[in-house]
């Protein structure tokens, strides 16, 4: 863990002079240096909790560190944190407690105290870098005396320690390259700026810390790029743990190689702990088991593992594993295809591997390099077997030529199985009904440039991409790190709302926005849109009659389509239906009609169907069963409604009994499909008062109690038409 730990102190100024505006916000400089250390704990805490922080505070009314204590002369500085592992205690302290004082403290003594306090806290420990970050106004006078300086300098490099400078007179040059290190990153070209209004003793100081930073390698930043560049969270860095395996092609061809996971899922935090306020108590997870609603304790004995398959439960038995040997660790080619047969739906898994070869094997990196220069010249891919480690499942990838940095590599990617690919059939985009004109490809061609990310922004360094894939920041796992971050500082208010900055990750860019307006207006004009309010009842009458005319048309041996241009979508009449079947229940129905079935059978049938679907099902679909039922009330408007009274009945009465009065509200009675009314049918012989009548649940008195295992059924018979 020595590797990465780091060790860092913080120097933050509490003068009297940090209260002065400072920024566009309207905020002191102390207000926003407290920020800023707020933000490197908060930072530490769930990017890199091994870290050790300490704090120091400069421009105190009391004295408090151990330089003061052995030579004197350090007065107004107090070390408040040592050395140690961030903890929300820390946050709590820095909110409710650190305010600015009256009094200013010298920077340079500061700087002293700090450098004791960390060398002292760091010892017996190991550390890969020692770190001073100082957030400071420098607005104190300052005398040094000869060699004083020097002699600071050759401390910091001595232990080594990094020295960084956080202040908001600090300026960077244009075309600086950005360091991302292991705190704040900070610009290693930032320099005091020579404009503004600034006192003689902070042109002083500025010279003199100028003089240190060169000298140290260390490095200045301007506030407003700190806080900028700490308003993220960065994900917890793990070390990279290669995968060694030897890639063999053939039989004699066999090449050393390491792979490097590249690209995953991130998941940002991980589940909490459930403990206990009082520290003594011992916390128990407590499982209990229920049966019809009713506690029940189980037979542990007895017990077997089972699945699921619909409503009934399929036992399996541990007898009936087997094991499956898919032989040693392995990654073997199975041969080599032209790079244009992957498509990219043929892609799967969770992640991106690289594959390069072994350290420290020379003749495995000559064997590779020749690989992928061959692999490249002929535009091919590998297709590999890969097994993880010994008989665990094997899986398909495909491995793909490519330079990273100038480094040869494979990248590598999961394949999909044949059983795994859906076939879907969609409608054609572009029909002679619906043919765009020129005019209308022209404004959807300046659309997309206008609405182009790659100079999406506008910085002091000239455009640069929006949303660039290395550089944008999961908005969702950053608004979580705010939450639980204001939720352990402060217990008891309010969550906070989605901050700005956050919400400009998943909006558009304004300078995209607005060169895009005139477009857009173009686009509204040339493709006007209307409204059309689908009803469901008609748009399956008008399948019902589509399938009456393509009935027809096949008995009078017409083999005419119709050529409207249109991609409705219709019913295939050819399937093999032999019976209303609960996968397409309406559709069956039709059909089964419409070949001269007995509507007495079908009848039977589809109530059948419906009843299954609603009562033994584990969830309800509520569209294919309002469809069943709607299609089932329209024929039987037309060839009688006797039937369909009576089952509406007694389906009514079975839904109220085992209370499912939620379906009977939003499906019975919102879409009308209860009796068959004298106004509906000329057959029927109800009034429209007893239709009315009996959408009120009063009206029917509910069924007798129901058998505990009433809704237990086998319900293969609901796959069989699958």
């Amino acid at each position: 863990m020595a590797r990465t730990k780091e060790a860092c102190m913080l120097i933050l100024d509490v003068g009297k002079d940090t209260v002065t505006k400072s920024g566009k916000n309207d905020l002191t400089f102390f207000e926003r240096a407290k920020g800023c250390v707020t933000k490197i704990v908060q930072r530490k805490i769930f990017s890199k909790p091994l870290d050790e922080v300490g704090l120091v505070l400069m421009g105190t009314d009391d004295t408090s560190n151990q330089l003061n204590v052995d030579c004197g002369g350090y007065e107004h500085i107090a070390e408040a944190f040592e050395l140690g592992p961030c903890n929300w205690k820390m946050l709590r302290i820095l909110e409710s407690r650190i305010q600015p004082s009256k009094v200013n403290a010298n920077w340079f003594d500061a700087l002293l105290v700090a450098t004791n306090f960390l060398k002292v806290g760091a010892q017996a420990k190991k550390f890969a870098t020692l770190k001073i970050i100082l957030i400071s106004k420098l607005s104190g006078a300052v005398e040094l005396e000869d060699g004083e300086l020097d002699s600071f300098v050759d401390k910091l490099t001595t232990m080594p320690c990094e020295l960084n400078i956080i202040n908001d007179n600090v300026e960077h040059q244009l075309g600086s390259k950005e360091q991302e290190d292991d705190g704040p990153g900070f610009d290693a070209l930032g320099i005091f700026s020579q404009h503004g209004n600034r006192s003689k003793e902070q042109r002083t100081n500025e010279k003199l810390l100028a003089d240190i930073v060169f000298k140290s390698n260390g490095a200045l930043c301007n506030i407003d790029s700190a806080e900028l560049l700490l308003v993220h969270f960065e994900r917890k860095v793990t070390r990279a743990a290669p995968w060694n395996c030897m890639l063999t092609i053939g039989t004699k061809l066999q090449i050393n190689t390491s792979t490097y996971l590249l690209i995953t899922e991130e998941k940002g935090l991980k589940s909490f702990k459930t403990e206990s306020v009082d520290p003594n108590a011992i916390v128990k997870l407590k499982t209990d088991h229920f049966k019809n609603d009713k506690l029940y304790e189980p037979d542990y004995e007895n017990i077997i593992k089972g699945y699921m398959y619909g409503s009934t439960v399929v036992p399996y038995d541990s007898q009936m594993d087997f094991d499956y040997k898919s032989g040693e660790q392995c990654l073997a080619c199975l041969g080599f295809t032209a790079a244009g047969n992957i498509l990219e739906e043929y892609l799967c898994g969770t992640g991106t591997h690289v594959v390069v070869a072994k350290k420290d094997c020379t003749a495995s990196e000559a064997k590779l390099t020749a690989l992928i220069k061959a692999m490249l010249e002929m535009d091919v891919v590998m297709i590999a077997t890969k097994v993880y480690r010994r008989d665990t499942k094997p899986k398909i990838n495909v491995l793909m030529p490519t330079f990273r940095r100038r480094f040869p590599c494979l990248t590598m990617l999961e394949l999909v199985f044949q059983e795994e690919v859906a076939l879907l059939k969609f409608p054609p985009l572009l029909s002679n009904k619906h043919k765009p004109t020129d005019a209308q490809y022209e404004a959807v061609e300046k659309l997309i440039d206008a609405m182009d990310l790659m100079d999406g922004l506008d910085e002091d360094t000239g455009p640069k991409e929006a949303f660039a894939l290395h550089k944008t920041l999961n908005p969702i796992h950053q608004h979580v790190y705010r939450t639980v971050a204001h939720r352990a500082i402060h217990p008891k208010a309010p969550l906070p709302a989605m901050d700005e900055e956050l919400r400009q990750l998943v909006d558009v860019p304004p300078k995209i926005r607005e060169r895009s307006k005139d477009v857009l207006e173009d686009i509204k004009t040339l493709f006007p849109l209307k409204e059309v309010k689908v009803n469901a009842r008609l748009k399956w009458l008008q399948k019902t009659a589509k399938i009456n005319v393509q009935s027809d048309g096949e008995v009078a041996g017409s083999s005419s389509q119709p050529n409207d241009g249109t991609a409705e979508e219709t019913l295939d009449d050819h399937r093999t239906v032999v019976e209303v079947g609960t996968v397409t229940p309406a559709e069956d129905f039709a059909l089964l009609l419409k070949r001269g079935e007995k509507f007495a059978t079908v009848c039977t049938q589809i109530q059948n169907v419906i009843s299954d679907l609603v009562f033994k099902s584990m969830t309800v679909q509520t569209e294919k069963v309002a469809m069943a039922i709607m299609i089932y009330r329209e024929e039987a408007k037309l060839l009688g409604p006797y039937r369909y009274n009576e089952w509406i009945g007694e389906f009514k009465k079975s839904l109220l009994s085992r209370n499912k009065q939620e379906f009977w509200e939003q499906i019975v009675v919102q879409e009308r499909f209860g009796l068959i009314g004298t106004v509906e049918s000329e057959m029927s012989t109800i009034t429209a008062n007893e239709v009315e009548e009996f959408y009120n649940i009063g009206v029917t008195s509910k069924v007798g109690n129901a058998e505990d295992n009433a809704d237990y059924v086998d319900a293969d018979d609901l796959f069989a038409n699958m």
